[in-house]
Parts: C-alpha cells; structure tokens; sequence
C-alpha cells in the first residue's frame, strides 16, 4: 500500500472550516435514558463530511500518528514500513447490515477504521475483538488499546444498529435498537472502558477525527455515557459530569427561580406551545432545580409569558456547577 503523508493537506484545509461543532451531548442527551438516550445521540453524533475512500489510509497514518511514527491499530507497536500496512474495521462491515441510508456513511467512518500490520490484518481476518471464550476466538488487543477499542464499539452499536447482523456480529450484537450489544460483551468491553480510560492520544485522535468527518466519538468526549447505556446507570436519565466550560462566568447567567416559589403548580416544559398558552415554565423533572435559565440568550427565571415569544423555535439553556444543557421549544400561532 502507497500511503502519501501530503495528501491530505488539501483535505484538512477545506474540512477545518466545516466542522465547528456544539457540544451535542449537553446539548441533547441531557434528561434522555436508555433507548431515547441512545436515538439521541445516533441522530445528532454522526458524521457531517464523507471521506473519499481514496484518503482513508492517509487519514489513519495521521490519527495514528505518534512522535513521527503511526503505531500499529492492534497491537500499538511502531508502524515502520507503510507499504505492508492495512486499513482494518473494529466491527467489519461484513457483520454489517445497516439501513442503506447508512451503508456508505459506516462504509467511510473513521471512528470504526484502524491502520495496522498487514500480517495483523490477515491473522485477525474478521475475528471479533475481545476476550477468548470456550465458545468464541478473539483478538486481544493489548491492555493500552482495549479501552479506545471499547469505545468504538460503543459508538458502532450507537450509530448503526442493524436489522439483521451477519457472522460473528450475531454473537456480540442483537437486532434491537437498544440495547444492541448482548449483555456479555457490553459487560465485558465496559470493564475495557473503565480499566483503560481516555488518554492524551485517544483524545487527540477524536478532536482530528473531528476536524476530518465533522463528528466526534461520543463516549471519548464523554466516557460516562456509557454507563448509562450499559453499565450499573443503564436505564438512568442521563446527568453530565462534566462542568461549564467556565464555572466562574457559565454560557447561561442568572439566577432561576425554583418551582417551589411559583405559587401555581408548574407545568413541566414540552416541545410545542400554542399563542393561547399562558406560561413557559422553567421547570422539567430531568434538570436539577439550582440551574440559571437563558432564553434566546435573555437571562429568565421562573416562567416567561408565551405572549412575549414570537412564533418559531426558541432556544433554553440551563446551566449550574454540575449540569448544562439546550432545549428547543417551538412556539405556533
């Protein structure tokens, strides 16, 4: 395999313009559990730019890329000759039957694609990744990998849930939309996320990723999601650990007025409200009650009159030390 290291200057130059991204999760996930939680992060986690199949290899070379030296995807050994290097799936796509409108995303995501020797690649052939059993032969990758290869499958099982899974992808995934991994490999690839958390290198590889395809891995930038999709949280609503940016200064000032000091019962927020309604509560049983509110980026509190909305979308942010989030109300005539 020629694998250029200048091919994607080009590439980097037009991608870095149009890949700005929110913070999905605390935007979105926030208040989600189990099924709708996962659905979330399926639909606002994935992918915004294709990778020409013909620049893949040289993605992986710069991902990889530690000191000057890609290192072997598998086995984390130095990559020294590149033209016996291959490009190999964490989940092969031959497990994979997707809805088509998928097909060709999976086909290209960088975030499932690891470069490595291509003896490696052949010994692996599409054998799964993990801990051998009495039942099934696996690869083990190292316990320095096992971690980042957990959480690809995490984001796999996340982002492309098949109606029907081929070969050994029937052994380690079901054909639900949640919870998808079977329970004895969403345990066993959960004691990989925790013994083996997100490092330096991990985390460097997603933020390139990102500035290539446009999305990163969500439970790279957030590892405690998976907990609440396959730990002892599954089932939990989903509460960030991360805190603001800025806890000095948060993104939403103010200072809310809790519920309790409404004299009516609050009526907790929903999607849409019609012009006849009286009131926006500030309120929802999924967002702690110590939050500062903005609406439109206007500090609020309390509840807001609806007659001093115009009609369309409106953007809530809610934030405190240990919670931040977006909700998006439409407002009808």
């Amino acid at each position: 395999m020629q694998i250029s290291r200048t091919t994607l200057i080009a590439p980097l130059a037009l991608t870095i313009i149009l890949t700005a991204q929110a913070d999905v999760v605390d935007d979105y996930a926030t208040g989600r559990s189990g099924e709708a939680l996962k659905a979330t992060l399926s639909r606002h986690c994935r992918p915004s730019v294709a990778i020409d199949s013909d620049i893949i290899a040289e993605s992986l070379v710069m991902l990889q890329d530690k000191g000057g030296n890609p290192l072997d995807g598998l086995t984390g050994r130095p990559l020294h000759d590149l033209d016996f290097a291959a490009v190999t799936y964490i989940v092969p796509l031959e497990w994979m039957n997707p809805v088509p409108t998928f097909r060709k995303e999976a086909s290209t995501d960088l975030n499932n694609m690891l470069l490595t020797d291509g003896a490696t690649a052949i010994d692996r052939g599409q054998l799964p990744l993990g801990d051998s059993t009495d039942n099934i032969d696996c690869v083990t990758p190292p316990p320095s990998l096992k971690g980042d290869i957990a959480r690809a499958v995490f984001y796999i099982a996340t982002l492309y849930p098949c109606e029907l899974w081929g070969s050994w992808g029937r052994s380690i995934f079901d054909n639900t939309a949640y919870p998808t991994l079977r329970k004895e490999w969403s345990e066993m690839y959960m004691r990989w996320h925790q013994d083996d958390p997100v490092d330096e290198q991990e985390r460097r590889r997603d933020e390139m990723t990102r500035t290539l395809q446009g999305n990163s891995n969500p439970f790279v930038t957030h590892p405690d999601l998976a907990d609440y999709l396959w730990g002892e949280k599954a089932g939990a609503v989903y509460k960030p650990s991360a805190k603001p940016d800025n806890p000095d200064s948060p993104d939403t000032p103010g200072g809310a007025t809790p519920p309790g000091d409404i004299d009516e019962t609050p009526t907790p927020l929903r999607e849409c409200y019609d012009s006849s309604d009286t009131y926006v509560y500030l309120y929802s049983p999924y967002v702690p009650d110590n939050v500062s509110w903005t609406v439109d980026g206007t500090p609020a509190s309390g509840r807001i009159e609806v007659a001093s909305l115009s009609t369309g979308r409106h953007e809530l942010r809610y934030s405190s030390p240990t919670a931040k989030g977006k909700l998006i109300i439409t407002v009808r005539q």
